[in-house]
């Protein structure tokens, strides 16, 4: 016996399903047990699945399956308005929090309604949900009444909702008739399913026509419908129509027991109440939504829509898995497929989870636009921000997703932004990435949405971010760096050393994020270059360790002023000039792809093959990395030296062995690159050569200097350093973000102390009191 892992609609939530591992081609004949245990997982897992599933479920699925019915999709008008008040109201946790709370009650409403009336909720779509009444052809015209004296009751009791920001919500809906197509994607661990056809095509485009409050029939389902049942108005220029319900003749219960057996259509779903906890699935959490939209081209059958929808997940997914990303919704709508993929849900956390966002995002752009051929257009948005993690729904038929304003920002900006990968400001800071990997957006405007903030264009790795990766940190020239005296004194005795000796040497600084390296280096880097050195400085980014030669390719860049060269035939200048007599003419090649230039091809590199041209590609490229490093080139800064590549330091290792540098690197704890120099500085063999030092918080007379320079005051008050002190830990981002978090929310108070007067709190007295308390 094994267990199998499958996921259903992407939901955070998994069903466990012990099954017998078979051979191929034998028996499908389950053990007696076997069939109840199913049952069982089913069962629990059946509230979070529609009927059409979870009913097939132990049978054997075929990948397109037709389907008879009619079709109710309700849309909630004036739900994305809805966020922005309540987050202008309350903030974006409690916001966030009231707002779950407004769409779970108005949808728990709506969904008990439906299911009085035997609907199969086939589909959430955040504030909207699609619904399936199965019939057979004989019984469409029935089961339409049916549907719209539920779309009667609906719109009655819930069509309009007051809330108590003032914001008022209401409902569209539209419905439609005739044969569906169910598509089950996906490979044995995941499964996502969805709907195509005409019905779904002409449902949403009635529900788009539909005004608030009213139920609009597509032009089929009113030529299949009881008309003379029906009072009517057209739609100018449409085959659709507005309908109200004149006669139904039966009551609802009645005609909904004559077309199904109401015992066995929902006898599974009795059991599940009370047996979900709802509230254990949800929580606030701060994620990284995105959302992707393939725009597919007409015409499309729908056997290559499922194809192409399977492909695309499966290459999702492997691009998502590593990052910890998931796919939580696939929706099929009339004009494409949209992915909804989250990043950051519990238990799945990662540092830089906006440039795990990012690298994904450009990812997935590209493999979709040059993979599947029958996309017309890629669109992807990525947004970070507080949203509710959880289950939305009913409790016999829910989903576990994400809501808030972050999402309903991403959905529009996947619209508006369409060929390209979109990014709010918050993802676009968060991600700490240098502005030339993004281009700001042109404002436009969005329903629902009044401040968006300023939009980005994630254009990923370019030219420049290959060559020109300078050190991200610009050094004050009015504000000394504070509290790093004994780091910046230990830099002179080793430069010292290097000059007089030439002693190659590496200084590593490792601390925390937020701990000042990068400021660190930005300053040790003005002083080489003032003590009339030649200074490389780079800065290496989490993209980069999973880039082979990333590394080495921009330390050679820079070292060799390539980041200066735009057109190809400069850079191709400058490499014959600065490495003439280093390499061999016929090896100049063998720089085309890691320095992006057009060298002709020699004869005896077109020869080699395999590991032979590997091993002269490894020689060439240490010959240069040896020539940019040597003495001659002066020191090396490398902001962020934990990301190098693999494959760089396999060819860097042994060249820093045999050449004099003074190499300068910040680290962080926690990666293997850090731990490799711990090792390297306790070997006795290179001990001579690593100089290992640890960032310590800084002292509370540096945090109350720090403060006084950001302020330009003389002094702060003694509950203000108390407090910074003891809040920022001694780690200078984070006193930097609560002072700007006080002075955005306009608590710090400034008086102007009289000339010759005596400061009342300067930062000596103060720090004598705070150490005494």
């Amino acid at each position: 016996m094994g267990k199998q892992v499958i996921t259903y609609g992407g939901g955070h939530c998994q069903m466990i399903v012990s099954t017998a591992m078979r051979a191929e081609g034998q028996s499908r004949t389950e053990a007696p047990g076997s069939l109840c245990n199913s049952h069982c997982v089913l069962e629990k897992a059946a509230a979070f699945l529609p009927s059409l599933i979870a009913e097939d479920y132990l049978k054997i699925i075929s990948p397109v399956q037709a389907v008879q019915g009619v079709l109710l999709f309700a849309d909630i008008s004036g739900f994305t308005a809805l966020t922005e008040k309540f987050i202008q109201r309350a903030g974006p946790d409690r916001g966030t929090d009231e707002l779950a709370q407004t769409l779970n009650s108005c949808l728990c409403d709506i969904l008990e309604e439906v299911l009085t009336f035997g609907g199969d909720i086939f589909k959430f779509a955040g504030d909207a949900v699609l619904v399936l009444w199965r019939a057979p052809p004989r019984e469409l015209a029935k089961t339409i009444s049916l549907v719209l004296q539920c779309s009667r009751q609906i719109q009655r009791k819930y069509g309009k909702r007051d809330t108590h920001v003032g914001q008022k919500i209401q409902l569209k809906i539209g419905i439609s008739a005739g044969p569906v197509d169910l598509l089950v994607v996906g490979d044995r661990r995941r499964q996502y399913f969805l709907i195509c056809g005409e019905a779904l095509d002409e449902v949403c485009e009635a529900e788009e026509l539909a005004n608030a409050g009213e139920v609009i029939l597509s032009a089929t389902s009113w030529e299949l419908c009881e008309q003379h049942r029906l009072r009517t108005r057209r739609l100018a220029g449409k085959r659709a129509v507005k309908a109200w319900i004149r006669c139904l003749g039966q009551n609802a219960k009645t005609l909904y027991a004559s077309l199904y057996d109401t015992q066995g259509a929902s006898a599974w779903k009795g059991k599940l109440d009370d047996r979900v906890p709802l509230d254990l699935f949800s929580e606030l959490r701060p994620v990284t939504s995105l959302f992707v939209q393939l725009q597919l081209t007409a015409g499309i059958s729908t056997v290559d829509i499922r194809t192409l929808i399977h492909d695309a997940s499966r290459k999702m997914l492997e691009i998502l898995c590593p990052h910890k990303g998931k796919i939580n919704k696939i929706v099929l709508f009339d004009k494409g497929c949209m992915f909804l993929c989250v990043f950051g849900l519990s238990g799945e956390k990662l540092p830089y989870e906006s440039i795990h966002a990012l690298q994904s995002a450009i990812q997935i752009f590209n493999s979709c636009s040059t993979m599947l051929m029958e996309v017309e257009a890629v669109s992807v948005a990525v947004t970070s921000g507080m949203v509710f993690c959880g289950v939305t729904g009913h409790p016999l038929r829910h989903e576990y997703t994400v809501v808030g304003q972050k999402v309903n920002l991403a959905a529009r900006m996947m619209v508006h932004y369409p060929g390209l990968v979109s990014c709010d400001a918050v993802t676009y800071a968060s991600s700490r990435l240098p502005p030339y990997y993004f281009k700001e957006l042109p404002e436009k405007k969005m329903k629902g949405l009044s401040h968006p903030g300023t939009l980005y264009q994630y254009v990923g790795i370019t030219k420049k971010s290959i060559f020109g990766m300078g050190l991200a940190k610009k050094r004050s020239e009015y504000a000394p760096l504070l509290g790093r005296e004994k780091e910046i004194d230990r830099f002179g005795s080793c430069l010292k050393a290097y000059e007089d000796l030439g002693q190659s040497h590496i200084l590593a600084f490792e601390g925390t994020m937020g701990s000042g390296k990068s400021h660190l280096l930005t300053e040790l880097a003005y002083l080489g270059q003032a003590a009339g050195h030649r200074v490389v400085a780079m800065e290496l980014l989490e993209a980069n360790v999973r880039q082979s030669f990333s590394a080495i390719r921009t330390l050679m860049a820079r070292a060799l002023g390539l980041q200066d060269s735009e057109p190809c035939g400069a850079r191709q200048c400058t490499l014959q000039t600065k490495l003439r007599g280093t390499i061999e003419e016929s090896s100049f090649c063998l720089l085309n792809d890691i320095f992006l230039v057009e060298f002709p091809v020699s004869d005896k590199v077109r020869e080699m093959r395999g590991i032979e041209r590997k091993k002269e590609l490894h020689s060439t490229w240490a010959k240069v990395l040896e020539k940019t490093i040597g003495g001659e080139f002066g020191i090396f800064v490398i902001d962020n030296a934990h990301f190098i590549d693999p494959a760089s330091w396999s060819i860097m290792s042994p060249v820093l062995r045999n050449v004099s540098y003074f190499m300068v690197m910040s680290l962080a704890p926690g990666y293997a690159r850090t731990e490799g120099f711990c090792k390297a500085a306790a070997d006795s063999t290179m001990s001579q050569k690593i100089t290992y030092l640890h960032l310590d918080e800084l002292k509370p007379s540096a945090v109350v200097q720090e403060v006084c320079q950001n302020l330009r005051v003389d002094s702060i008050s003694r509950d203000l350093a108390r407090f910074l002190i003891q809040r920022s830990s001694g780690i200078p981002y984070y006193c930097k973000e609560l002072l700007g978090c006080l002075l955005c929310n306009n608590m710090l108070l400034f008086r102007t102390r009289r000339r010759g007067g005596k400061a009342e709190d300067n930062w000596e007295s103060l720090i004598s009191i705070l150490m005494g308390t």
